[in-house]
C-alpha cells in the first residue's frame, strides 16, 4: 500500500489568507475611524477650553474696571466709552474693558437722616471682552455688567 503526501489529499485552496485579508482590512478600517474620532473630539475640547478661558478674561477685565477709581472717573466726564486693557499674563489671553457711564440718581434714600442726600449711584454698563488662541484658534467671550457706584453727590447732582 502507498502512502499519497499529505498535500495531495487536501489541496490548499487560499481561503484562510482570503479571510485573514478582510479581517485586516476591517480593523484597519476601525482604527482609522477611531484615530478621526478622537482627533475631532480633541478639537472640540479645545476649542471649548478657549472659550472658558475667553469668558474668564472678559470677567477679569470687568472686576478689573470695576476697582479702578480713575477708569470710572474718566468714563463719569467722557460721552463716548472708555476702554481699559488688562495684563493677564498671558501671550495667549487679552482682556479689554470698555465703561459707559449711564447716569446718576441723587437723593438716594437710608444715605442721609433727612432731607437732601449727599450722595448719588452712579450707573455704569461695563463691557468685558475676553480673547484667547493658540496655533491659529481666537476665541472671543463678550460679557456685560450694570453697575453703580455710590459716591458724594456733586452740585450737578442735587
Amino acid at each position: 500500500m502507498t502512502r499519497t503526501p499529505p498535500s495531495r489529499l487536501h489541496p490548499e485552496r487560499g481561503m484562510v489568507l482570503m479571510v485573514v485579508l478582510v479581517m485586516l482590512l476591517v480593523v484597519t478600517l476601525l482604527a482609522v475611524m477611531a484615530i478621526g474620532t478622537a482627533t475631532t473630539e480633541q478639537k472640540i475640547v479645545a476649542t471649548a477650553h478657549f472659550h472658558n478661558m475667553g469668558f474668564q478674561a472678559g470677567e477679569s477685565a470687568i472686576e478689573a474696571a470695576m476697582a479702578d477709581v480713575p477708569h470710572l472717573s474718566a468714563a463719569l466726564v467722557s460721552t463716548a466709552p472708555v476702554s481699559r486693557s488688562v495684563n493677564l499674563g498671558n501671550s495667549q489671553l487679552t482682556a479689554v474693558a470698555q465703561t459707559t457711564y449711564l447716569g446718576d440718581a441723587s437723593n438716594l434714600l437710608g444715605y442721609s437722616l433727612g432731607g437732601q442726600s449727599q450722595f448719588a449711584a452712579y450707573h455704569f454698563l461695563i463691557q468685558g471682552t475676553g480673547t484667547a488662541g493658540a496655533s491659529g484658534v481666537n476665541l472671543s467671550a463678550v460679557t456685560a455688567q450694570g453697575v453703580f457706584r455710590i459716591a458724594p453727590a456733586t452740585s450737578t447732582n442735587n
